[in-house]
């Protein structure tokens, strides 16, 4: 049996990484959660204070987007009029990590919304924000967390080499449409050097977007999620083939729909390989 070591495990981690740093861009370092905001070892920013709300604290297929609120106040406690708040968030999704290696557990596709400027009270309002994935492309990621993570920072040194942030961040839950996948198998008994079939079906309920294109993917190996794929048809049918390895050991079929709003659905699969 292949069994990879810690230091390649720690290295695929970092290949992963790299990769959703280059496909979503790297994000801000985050604070702790929740309407007090996260301040800087700096002095000045420490005394700062930074709050940032959304109107709504879940959404669903059919309510996708939140107004962003907030107000900074000054060390004496008064508004900061005049002042840009940049702002941005963050789509979540589990960082696969089937060797419970101490990495990140959470991935991130993560995007600026611009930045925004106080008012007389020190408020800020930016209304119509998508609590979603704004990426046409489908994700490098395939385990969705269903939280849409938004942050709001402010540098009163205005300085942005320091890196003396005040900062503060709100979670908004996902409520995901719950989809179904079916499969049958060319065989229960695989040995090295044999091709698996699967074929099957993904569906979600009706008035929940088009099913065609919908990945579906065929885990082998206990290591990797990207062992085989293949894309669904107008109806929602797939066909997804795979050469067996000596050392496959475990076999999952299941989806990867592109919208964030339709959870994923997964199978395992009644096959053993003989060769191990």
């Amino acid at each position: 049996m292949r069994i990879r070591s810690r230091a390649a495990r720690l290295a695929t981690a970092a290949v992963l990484t790299a990769l959703a740093t280059t496909a979503a861009g790297a994000p801000p370092a985050l604070g702790a959660a929740g309407p007090a905001s996260t301040r800087s070892a700096a002095a000045e920013a420490a005394t700062y204070e930074l709050r940032l709300a959304t109107s709504r604290f879940t959404t669903d297929f059919g309510r996708r987007t939140v107004t962003l609120t907030g107000k900074l106040t000054r060390p004496d406690g008064t508004p900061a009029a005049g002042a840009p708040v940049t702002l941005g968030q963050n789509v979540l999704y589990t960082t696969w990590n089937p060797w419970g290696d101490p990495i990140d557990p959470t991935e991130r596709e993560n995007r600026s919304l611009g930045t925004v400027v106080t008012d007389a009270d020190g408020r800020f309002t930016l209304p119509g924000v998508q609590a979603d994935r704004w990426d046409n492309q489908t994700s490098l990621f395939l385990n969705p967390r269903h939280e849409v993570e938004f942050y709001a920072s402010y540098d009163p040194a205005e300085d942005p080499s320091d890196h003396d942030l005040v900062f503060t961040r709100a979670v908004v839950a996902v409520k995901p449409v719950f989809s179904t996948i079916t499969y049958n198998v060319d065989k229960t008994s695989v040995r090295a050097g044999d091709t698996l079939t699967v074929t099957g079906k993904v569906a979600w309920p009706a008035g929940h977007g088009p099913v065609a294109g919908t990945r579906v993917l065929l885990r082998t190996y206990y290591e990797s999620e990207y062992n085989a794929q293949a894309t669904t048809d107008a109806n929602g049918n797939y066909k997804v083939r795979v050469k067996i390895r000596g050392y496959d050991n475990q076999f999952v079929i299941f989806s990867a729909p592109k919208d964030y709003y339709i959870a994923r659905a997964t199978k395992p699969l009644p096959v053993k390989n003989v060769t191990r």
